[in-house]
């Protein structure tokens, strides 16, 4: 929630908004707001807690947020509109809010400690995307150090498990709700305890 703040704050307050700048500022809007409600949806699961709330229609939110996130960045890019870029921001915040539910309370319980390690990765990414938009060296280096090492261990962790990483996170995105599981039906036959024997 930090780097979401930071980054609206440090685009509000910037008088010139170079590319990279922009960049920094949607990265660490979006990522932190994944981040942020995924870690909440992680904490509600493993604590037990009988807590469930799904988005209308969560099957088929993730593609179409993503999509609109890429057209946002576009967006934010090629204008010099600070309004614009305000709305293009306050969406990312908003529609990263839910990608990071979504995502996070889709994945079965199994998984989570990988979905952990991955949430922890994007936490070093969006404060290596603030330390961009900041031009503070300390914040690259340090969110890095966490992103690059968070994404290792996930990919250790599903290696243990025999699980792949792209499954893991976006499994849920592609799954088919219209097909059902065939049901093999067989014929029933009783038996006694004499005829067993």
């Amino acid at each position: 929630m930090a780097a979401v703040v930071t980054s609206l704050a440090s685009y509000w307050l910037s008088v010139d908004h170079d590319s990279m700048h922009k960049i920094a500022a949607f990265l660490g809007t979006l990522i932190g707001g994944v981040t942020f409600t995924g870690s909440i949806a992680a904490f509600i699961k493993l604590s037990g807690m009988k807590f469930t709330f799904d988005l209308p229609m969560k099957r088929y939110l993730n593609m179409p947020l993503s999509l609109l996130n890429i057209a946002g960045l576009i967006a934010l890019v090629a204008t010099d509109s600070t309004s614009i870029g305000s709305a293009v921001l306050l969406n990312a915040t908003a529609t990263s809010f839910m990608l990071g539910w979504n995502i996070t309370n889709s994945i079965g319980a199994a998984d989570m400690p990988v979905a952990i390690t991955v949430l922890n990765s994007y936490s070093g990414w969006a404060l290596c995307a603030e330390g961009f938009m900041l031009g503070n060296p300390m914040l690259t280096i340090v969110g890095s150090l966490i992103g690059s090492s968070g994404a290792i261990l996930s990919y250790i962790m599903c290696k243990a498990m025999n699980r792949s990483l792209y499954n893991v996170i976006f499994g849920t995105w592609t799954a088919d709700t219209g097909k059902k599981k065939a049901v093999e039906h067989r014929e029933h036959t009783e038996v006694n305890s004499e005829q067993v024997g």
